[in-house]
């Protein structure tokens, strides 16, 4: 960067302005000041010139909309400086011109790394040895439809991707929540670095502190050798939370200490370690709610969501199916090396009928069990469907009394085996969903836990351990 570059900082919190004017100088930047909007917009309007411009949101007198509109004039770039935004500010910000976001409260490391992409400076990012890094040469995912929803899910990824903001992801089990995750990571100046997803459903909660902080050898009695915790795995990449809502209250405030300090206490070790990690995170639960029944810290959940994304499920965007269930088909040959040339068109009438309790992951399984099944290859045709697809079922899958609504076939049915094959994909889809948790499926299906697991014991190669 050339000392020359001058940064404009428009603030109304005197501490943070001075905060940032220390951190600009040390990156060698000449920096202005605004109290609020309405000052800068005066500065502009006397002939104040600046190569950037980082401007709070809500400010007295004009707003960082205000200021935007101001700098767009001048042709300055600019950074929006914000503690929560939604979907809507985000697009809309954009839209008018905004470079990027700055989240409250931001790390150094947060900080140069927006201005080295406002000033075209390319970065080093390390990227640890670790199993869930991705290579620079590694195809990014991507989600794959037409729908309106899926559209807008997209713009919003990609106008917040090369940001640092904190994104939550918001939709049902099954609808691709990590897919998105991976995306922002892959289109982020974070993609060189570690993408690592942790359950938080799946961690007791006697070691999610160990598991995601780390501990020390000796620190407590089992242990025997020291561990690196998945935020310090994730350094300089992105940590994706699945299924926060599912996190133990008792851990809350030592996440949230987490995001505000940018470092992770090790257990067993005093002096914190800094850590330069993205979060996002991401639930099939109504925080909101959590919050307001006490189950969730509202500050921590401030914190997580600067930016939310909902994911609609699977029976909302049914005109998507036939250019999922063809990706699908074309991993399953590859993978399964089959050769399943097609679908026949009462196969795809049959999949825009049903319901998809279990969205996009459901429907991948059963696109991949029909072509595995399939060994003679050719198309698929309603003789493969599985008897839930078969047994008419409508758009839903449920009554409204709770019971599953059946229709017999015109050339009748088993009972017997068709009832126990429905049971047996229901436990699939109850463990799949619980990540393996039998306590957590058993629920699920209405059943004690005893229940269940006497019933894994007459099934084979059902999903899930004791948990």
């Amino acid at each position: 960067m050339s000392d020359s570059k001058r940064v404009l900082v428009v603030e109304d919190d005197a501490t943070l302005r001075r905060t940032l004017d220390r951190l600009l100088r040390r990156e060698g930047l000449e920096v202005a000041e605004a109290g609020d909007g309405q000052e800068a917009i005066d500065r502009f309007a006397a002939g104040l010139q600046v190569d950037l411009v980082i401007t709070d949101l809500m400010m007295p007198r004009a707003d960082g909309r205000a200021v935007l509109a101001a700098a767009v004039k001048q042709g300055v770039p600019v950074v929006v400086l914000t503690a929560h935004a939604t979907v809507e500010t985000a697009v809309e910000m954009m839209r008018n011109g905004a470079a990027n976001f700055l989240m409250k409260p931001f790390s150094p490391d947060s900080l140069r790394g927006i201005l080295d992409d406002a000033f075209g400076r390319r970065r080093a990012v390390p990227s640890p040895q670790s199993t869930t890094t991705r290579g620079p040469s590694a195809p990014k995912p991507v989600m794959i439809g037409e729908d309106p929803q899926v559209r807008e899910v997209m713009e919003v990824v990609q106008l917040v991707a090369d940001s640092e903001l904190s994104v939550l992801i918001l939709g049902e089990s099954g609808t691709g929540k990590e897919v998105v995750a991976r995306t922002i990571h892959a289109m982020s100046p974070r993609a060189k670095g570690p993408f690592v997803a942790v359950n938080c459903g799946a961690i007791p909660e006697t070691l999610i502190e160990s598991e995601l902080f780390g501990h020390k050898k000796g620190a407590f009695t089992d242990a025997t050798q020291s561990r690196t915790g998945r935020f310090q795995q994730a350094d300089h990449g992105t940590i994706f939370l699945d299924e926060v809502g599912e996190m133990p209250v008792s851990f809350q405030v030592k996440l949230l200490r987490v995001l505000q300090e940018r470092a992770v206490d090790v257990v067993g070790e005093s002096v914190p370690r800094a850590v330069d990690v993205r979060v996002i995170s991401a639930t099939n639960a109504h925080l909101s709610q959590l919050v307001a029944e006490g189950k969730f810290r509202e500050d921590l959940y401030y914190r997580l969501n600067g930016i939310d994304v909902v994911l609609p499920p699977l029976r909302e965007r049914s005109g998507d199916i036939p250019l999922l269930v063809r990706e699908f088909l074309r991993s399953a040959n590859e993978r399964h090396r089959r050769n399943v040339t097609d679908i026949g068109p009462g196969v795809l009438a049959a999949f825009e009928r049903y319901g998809w309790p279990g969205n996009i992951r459901e429907l991948a399984n059963v696109v991949e069990r029909m072509v595995v099944l399939k060994r003679a290859g050719g198309e698929l045709t309603t003789s493969d469907l599985p008897p839930a697809l078969t047994a008419g079922i409508p758009s839903g899958g449920m009554a409204k009394g709770g019971g599953a609504v059946q229709s017999l076939p015109v050339s009748g049915l088993d009972l017997r085996a068709h009832l126990a094959e429905l049971e047996e994909s229901f436990i699939h889809e109850a463990l799949e969903r619980t990540r393996g948790n039998r306590n957590a499926a058993a629920m699920l299906l209405g059943m004690n836990r005893t229940t269940l697991v006497e019933k894994l014991k007459r099934l084979q190669n059902v999903p899930g351990e004791d948990a």
